[in-house]
């Protein structure tokens, strides 16, 4: 019985990423409990984000080198990039635009959680990776000659746009978490309230 292509991507996509995991966790204990879980959460939501963009279909490219008889149905590689931002967008695209804003809303959120950047720093953190993504998806569909994702201008605006509305959230919510838990003294609680993006309140 012939293993599935795209199941052994996934497994050993899954395994790179949990020793990956397991090696940042291991630098990183020194920072306390609090840290690594919100660091977990916050690399999980990376790994997802990948998955989908990168790692389902796009890897399915690469190991065709290795499998010339896997048979895939994709975009040519010559429709696999638009440079050409917003103008061609038609009400069809909305969706899409939409979850483009949606997927990197819990970036902006998280990203401060587990770093000292502003939202200057974090929204532009948001569109390094947003063309680190698109990088990834033109330059393996060019390599196979073909492509599941189109390489858009439009992706990385519409999720730069999803970071600043993340962080803006995380803001609000920094605020508002202190106002309530002032008499709380958990590790998580100290480790939201003591985030030094925004001023403390005294």
């Amino acid at each position: 019985m012939r293993a599935d292509p795209q199941f052994m991507v996934s497994m050993a996509t899954m395994l790179v990423a949990g020793l990956l995991w397991l090696a940042a966790v291991m630098a990183l204990r020194k920072k306390g409990f609090a840290f690594l879980a919100f660091f977990t959460v916050f690399y999980v939501y990376l790994f997802k984000v990948l998955d989908y963009t990168l790692f389902q279909y796009q890897s399915l490219l690469v190991l065709k080198h290795w499998m010339p008889n896997l048979r895939l149905n994709g975009l040519a590689a010559t429709d696999s990039l638009n440079l050409i931002p917003l103008v061609g967008l038609t009400p069809a695209d909305a969706m899409t635009s939409l979850l483009n804003i949606l997927m990197l809303v819990p970036f902006g959120f998280g990203l401060p959680f587990i770093t000292r950047l502003r939202m200057k720093g974090v929204v532009l953190s948001g569109a390094l990776f947003s063309i680190l993504i698109e990088l990834m998806q033109l330059s393996t569909g060019i390599l196979a000659n073909t492509t599941f994702r189109v390489a858009d201008i439009n992706d990385v605006i519409f999720n730069t746009t999803g970071a600043a509305i993340g962080y803006v959230m995380f803001a609000g919510f920094t605020r508002m978490y202190r106002r309530v838990s002032r008499d709380w003294d958990d590790p998580i609680s100290r480790h939201i309230t003591e985030r030094p993006q925004i001023e403390i309140q005294r």
